[in-house]
């Protein structure tokens, strides 16, 4: 997937990467291990759904946030 606007939190945890291309379970990882970065307020509705995806998919429902 390509990282855009539309993922405002994700696009923060990728400031050191040159690529904004990952999958899914790399966008888990590294919500998961940089979980004290993410702010879930400011997260568009469009990442909020995209977040919840992943918990339930790749945290098979648990995020360690």
């Amino acid at each position: 997937m390509r990282v855009g606007t539309e993922y405002p939190q994700l696009r923060f945890l990728l400031w050191n990467r040159t690529s904004d291309e990952l999958d899914e379970a790399e966008a888990f990882a590294l919500y998961e291990a940089h979980r004290q970065w993410i702010d879930p307020a400011t997260m568009t509705e469009v990442e909020r759904a995209m977040f919840d995806r992943l918990v339930a998919t790749h945290g098979r429902g648990v995020f360690l946030g």
